[in-house]
């Protein structure tokens, strides 16, 4: 039992841990802030670090979002940058097609 008005922290399910596992967020990023750029190890890292949630950064690397609370984020250059960049973008040439009727 809780008491009134204090928040249960949230527990991970097996779902969210498997996600979290996928390589595409165990790459080094970079995270350009007003006054300087920072590169962490993982995006899991820099949302431990920065509190902005994993799925946020990554849209951010790959183009979906612009930044994320004034962040702008990339992947630090290498082969992970051209495969998930890749990814995103034939993705969204999928759905761009079938939205169309095509």
């Amino acid at each position: 039992m809780h008491q009134a008005g204090k928040k249960i922290p949230k527990i991970p399910n097996i779902e969210t841990k498997l996600k979290r596992s996928k390589k595409r967020y165990n790459v080094p990023v970079i995270g350009h802030f007003a006054d300087k750029s920072v590169r962490f190890r993982t995006i899991l890292e820099a949302e431990k670090i920065t509190g902005i949630n994993y799925n946020l950064i990554f849209e951010a690397c790959v183009g979906k979002v612009k930044n994320t609370r004034g962040v702008a984020w990339e992947y630090e250059k290498g082969t992970h940058y051209i495969k998930y960049k890749a990814q995103y973008m034939n993705m969204q040439e999928q759905k761009e097609h079938h939205g169309n009727g095509h």
